[in-house]
């Protein structure tokens, strides 16, 4: 019954554009779930620019994750577009856009498989030296280093024996090997105490680095390392009150 169902979204019949630049642009997206009588996204305006670090911030239910989602083309939007490059988002294949977008969550998924295996989800044809430098990146090199099996420590099921810092710095080490130039970062350090949420941000910094970064957190030493601070609420992007930097943007 999986397989028989409608794709939530329709791939386009001719190839995928050719990006010369990576700078997303929202323009009155519209977005509501099935069966709602309201939208969760409601004219949705937001300029990303390439290199640009903006975070998201708002109350549970806001639509924040939603926001990913759409950029993902895990659904298509009610109304508005989403242009990437200048193009818009119907216009690329699934799996060309997934090229573009690295994503780093609380809700790290691991196959039941080996350290390495999760690892070169972001890139099967890393080499050896390739895995070892993303790894030292992701501030995981230690821990792997202190494994009887190292790199072939099994996880176990959705990463079961693991702890959630370390899980986070396999999605890191993934996403610096999928080298995409737009991350998205939902609650990266989310549930995490602060001596480890700390060591992550490090890691994150790597990550960040001559990347565009679009944050989701309300982690005040995760929001030091955006330029701008927006606010989703009532549906709409608005830029949060109080901070001086970033008046006129």
């Amino acid at each position: 019954s999986i397989v028989d169902m409608e794709p939530a979204v329709r791939e386009p019949p001719g190839p995928s554009p050719i990006l010369r630049a990576f700078d997303l642009s929202l323009s009155g997206v519209r977005f509501a779930y099935p069966g709602s009588s309201a939208p969760v996204l409601d004219g949705v305006d937001l300029e990303l620019p390439v290199g640009a670090r903006v975070a998201v911030v708002g109350a549970t239910g806001a639509g924040k994750s939603t926001l990913f989602h759409l950029l993902l083309r895990s659904w298509p939007t009610d109304a508005g577009t989403i242009r990437l490059g200048g193009f818009d988002l119907a216009q690329f294949r699934g799996e060309d856009l997934s090229r573009y977008f690295g994503v780093v969550s609380q809700h790290t998924h691991l196959f039941d498989a080996s350290i390495r295996e999760n690892v070169l989800i972001g890139d099967p044809d890393a080499s050896a030296a390739r895995l070892d430098q993303v790894c030292e990146t992701a501030q995981l090199s230690d821990f792997i280093a202190s494994l009887p099996e190292g790199y072939d420590t099994w996880v176990g099921e959705t990463g079961v024996r693991l702890s959630g810092g370390q899980a986070r710095r396999i999605a890191i080490a993934r996403a610096l090997l999928k080298d995409a130039p737009i991350l998205l970062l939902d609650e990266p350090t989310e549930g995490l105490d602060p001596a480890t949420e700390r060591s992550l941000l490090l890691a994150l910094d790597r990550l960040m680095a001559e990347r565009t970064v679009l944050l989701i957190t309300h982690r005040p030493a995760a929001l030091e390392r955006v330029d701008r601070v927006l606010v989703l609420e009532e549906g709409r992007l608005r830029e949060r009150s109080g901070d001086a930097s970033l008046a006129g943007s």
